[in-house]
């Protein structure tokens, strides 16, 4: 499995051009989990690969990585350049540790780690509205909190998962960005 090399051979973002990425450029400061750094990171296939520095964010499924997103990123900016997912991201999500009782979730993974950043409340990436709605939501979850994108998509990503994730014993609530920002990542950012 391609993205279980990667990640295997990925190391912590200490003292990385990840870690300024993530600390530095995105302004998050909340503690993080399953990200690692790789500094020759495949991208592409065959003889058109090439390697680039990228954050390689662990996407989990039943507390498997099942998935990686592959943060490419600028040496010189620190920003990114390109995002890529590769594994099986159907139902995977970075999630940042064992779930608490009360979750968000959000689109990508600047928009969850600046929402824990700026509340203090766990929030998963799905890594995009199209799996949105395709999380499994562990029983001791209590609280759901719909932390979708403020644009079209982003809504019909939320209506979609209001009906999916109905249960009883789960109240789902939604949160939009303040401010007329697209996402709660757009805080944080300079």
């Amino acid at each position: 499995m391609p993205h279980l090399a990667i990640w295997r051979a990925a190391m912590p973002i200490e003292g990385t051009l990840a870690e300024r990425y993530v600390r530095n450029t995105r302004n998050i400061w909340a503690p993080l989990n399953d990200l690692r750094y790789h500094p020759r990171c495949p991208k592409g296939q065959g003889a058109l690969a090439t390697v680039e520095p990228a954050l390689i964010v662990g996407m989990r499924y039943a507390g498997q990585i099942e998935a990686i997103q592959r943060i490419f990123l600028d040496p010189a900016t620190a920003d990114y350049t390109e995002k890529r997912v590769l594994g099986t991201a159907i139902g995977a999500a970075w999630t940042n540790g064992p779930p608490a009782r009360a979750i968000g979730i959000c689109e990508g993974f600047e928009t969850a780690a600046a929402y824990m950043s700026l509340t203090g409340i766990q929030a998963w990436a799905t890594m995009g509205a199209k799996r949105f709605h395709q999380l499994t939501i562990p029983s001791d979850v209590e609280t759901l909190i719909l932390l979708a994108d403020n644009d079209t998509e982003g809504r019909r990503a939320r209506d979609r998962a209001l009906e999916a994730y109905k249960r009883p014993g789960l109240t789902t609530e939604t949160e939009w960005p303040p401010g007329g920002m697209n996402d709660w990542a757009q805080l944080l950012k300079r």
